[in-house]
């Protein structure tokens, strides 16, 4: 079964550590993505690694960096993270990509390859020997609540053709109305930020997609 991850995207340490301690409250979370952004890769700056205080090490906590050509890794390892997501779209070539997937694995964390909207799934097959999770944005990357784009539905199915064994994530627009699609594309690891943050009963909502999948 695929698993739910709430994902905290917030702007400042205050908003950063508010969603944070909701989201560790609910049961059966064990893994949770936060979002980076710099404001130049996408419109937005959201909080820095520098807010975070050091993580809670029983959670399985992803960083997904919405960054322009990002390379140093050193303080997301110290804050706690073990699987750093860069987009192939914040490099200029795909040996950009690779140079850091290799920084990746030399502080001891799981790479992760991600592309946008517009982005041809078939990209990946370039990464295929040096990483094995791949996610794929459901919209385009930078705010929480936008709707989901219905292709990534048929891009997971594409990628999963590609690469049989592959761990595949989708972030972005997933809700109670289009989970069970995207989990039956073959997604593994399905994010999910507003539709989980930013309802009254977190655990709740959380539940309800569990139950869906």
């Amino acid at each position: 079964m695929p698993t739910i991850v709430p994902a905290i995207l917030e702007e400042t340490k205050e908003q950063f550590k508010a969603t944070s301690d909701l989201v560790m409250k609910i049961p059966g979370a064990d893994r949770i993505q936060v979002d980076f952004g710099d404001g130049e890769f996408i419109p937005t700056k959201l909080a820095s690694v520098s807010d975070i205080d050091t993580l809670n090490p029983s959670m399985h906590w992803e960083a997904h960096l919405m960054v322009k050509a990002p390379m140093d890794f050193l303080d997301y390892k110290i804050s706690g993270f073990k699987t750093i997501i860069i987009h192939y779209e914040a490099y200029e070539s795909a040996d950009g990509v690779k140079k850091a997937i290799a920084e990746i694995k030399n502080q001891g964390m799981h790479p992760s390859v991600c592309i946008n909207p517009d982005t041809r799934v078939k990209v990946l097959e370039k990464f295929k020997d040096l990483v094995n999770h791949f996610l794929i944005m459901g919209v385009v990357p930078g705010k929480q609540g936008q709707a989901f784009i219905e292709k990534t539905v048929d891009r997971v199915k594409e990628l999963r053709q590609l690469m049989p064994n592959a761990v595949i994530e989708v972030d972005g627009g997933v809700k109670p109305e289009n989970v069970q699609r995207v989990a039956e594309a073959g997604t593994d690891l399905i994010v999910v930020g507003s539709a989980i943050v930013k309802q009254p009963n977190p655990s709740e909502a959380f539940e309800k997609l569990k139950a869906l999948i």
